[in-house]
């Protein structure tokens, strides 16, 4: 994959070789990790990349990050975007693909789930044709990358998917972008900041993941077993942010806003009772007392038919002082 930090002031291309070992990591935490990144783009005052200006801490790193540096496509290189996470989207140059059969579509799927390094072709056999005999199997895998790659070509004559040593992978020199990249990246960086203090900051990226998770990863292929690990991983993911980021709601008494994200939160599992707690906290301090109680009743119904237990001591005493009509 090739790759240039593009700033923004004109500037001179340089070989990633030519830069020292501290700069490649700087580059690596603005989010560039998937190597080999091959170009960077300088500063028009910068001569020699010894001059660079080095990260040597977040802070030092987060002004760097505002001062207009984005991942581009060098020139010349196929850009490729995916979206994993709700309805499954590809465009190659902005151009849409039209998928023509759905097997293909899932054989693509899985080739940019498992993109850091190429599939076997036996593999792909197993998991998409686990009944067929091996002859059969193999003509099925030889008919799908066929409708694949027909599928591609008609955004560009650029081959994207490569053959090579018994496997299938993307093309190395494409420049991909996809959505549960940016979002993890999103998440991870939130969860540095917020640690670090700089809670204004991380509200920004959680709420930027949280404008990527457009559904659950592969969300249209339910009944499929090799997305499974990963869809539910990245649904834990989402609904950490979304807690984390009512909790700062409502600490920041942004009742609206945590009402919202709690309100999601429960559509993933309406047996969070912290979430139900919330919401109760929320309504009180907005003086919907009757919206509270009946929060606190959803709550009971939730816990009793999934779980068939009731609530604890403290969410019971939450509602008691809320019929009182005590601050909570």
């Amino acid at each position: 994959m090739r790759l240039m930090l593009k700033l923004t002031t004109p500037s001179p291309y340089v070989p990633l070789s030519d830069l020292n070992q501290k700069w490649a990591g700087l580059l690596e935490q603005l989010g560039l990790r998937t190597p080999p990144i091959q170009w960077v783009r300088l500063p028009p005052q910068v001569s020699a990349a010894p001059a660079l200006p080095l990260a040597a801490t977040y802070a030092e790193l987060e002004a760097v990050s505002a001062a207009g540096c984005q991942a581009v496509a060098a020139p010349g290189v196929v850009t490729l975007t995916a979206h994993l996470l709700g309805t499954f989207r590809v465009t190659v140059n902005d151009l849409p693909v039209c998928w023509s059969r759905s097997r293909c579509q899932a054989l693509f799927k899985y080739l940019l789930t498992h993109r850091e390094r190429p599939t076997p072709r036996d593999v792909l056999m197993d998991i998409f044709w686990p009944e067929a005999e091996p002859e059969s199997a193999r003509n099925c895998l030889n008919v799908a990358m066929s409708h694949l790659r027909k599928a591609l070509r008609s955004a560009t004559d650029e081959p994207l998917v490569i053959y090579e040593g018994g496997a299938y992978g993307l093309n190395p020199d494409l420049y991909l972008w996809l959505d549960v990249d940016e979002f993890e990246r999103r998440v991870r960086e939130g969860k540095h900041l917020e640690a670090a203090g700089c809670v204004e900051t991380a509200v920004a990226e959680y709420e930027a993941a949280l404008n990527l998770y457009q559904g659950d990863f592969l969300a249209e292929d339910p009944y499929e077993g090799w997305p499974v690990l990963t869809r539910e991983r990245m649904r834990a993911d989402y609904m950490e942010i979304l807690d984390r980021l009512s909790e700062i709601y409502f600490k920041r008494e942004q009742y609206t806003a945590c009402v919202a994200l709690c309100q999601r939160l429960l559509a993933y599992d309406n047996c969070r009772e912290d979430a139900h707690g919330r919401l109760m906290r929320c309504y009180s301090r907005q003086s919907q007392y009757p919206m509270a109680l009946r929060q606190y009743q959803t709550c009971v119904e939730a816990l009793k038919t999934e779980l068939d237990v009731t609530p604890a001591p403290a969410t019971t005493h939450l509602v008691e002082r809320i019929r009182r009509r005590e601050c909570v």
